[in-house]
């Protein structure tokens, strides 16, 4: 047993690594609220915009953003404009972009 303890770092990085990578590519989701467009990850909500501080929406990709993505397919890519912050355009990766720009525009968003 003593053999294996000092492979348990290790085996704890590969843990981290494999959870991480699983969270990213598979458990972050893409809501919208009453109130705000939210980045989940395993149903806890790591990111959050409000829906009075995004000026458009837009299926677009620009390279200087806040990405909160899953893929690399520009087919995917939803383009937030905010009002505020220091990186004005938000990029996210929804399943179905234009289902998710439909909900926004439901909720008042301007869709361009």
């Amino acid at each position: 047993m003593e053999v294996f303890l000092h492979l348990l770092p290790l085996i704890g990085s590969f843990a981290f690594a494999g959870l991480l990578l699983h969270a990213i590519f598979w458990a972050m989701t893409f809501t919208v609220d009453e109130a705000f467009m939210r980045v989940r990850f395993y149903g806890y909500s790591a990111r959050k915009i409000a829906l009075s501080d995004i000026e458009w929406a837009a299926h677009d990709w620009v390279f200087w953003n806040e990405h909160w993505t899953n893929t690399v397919d520009p087919k995917r890519m939803v383009l937030l404009r905010r009002r505020t912050g220091w990186f004005k355009n938000f990029v996210i990766s929804p399943p179905v972009p234009q289902e998710f720009l439909r909900e926004l525009a439901a909720r008042g968003v301007k869709i361009r």
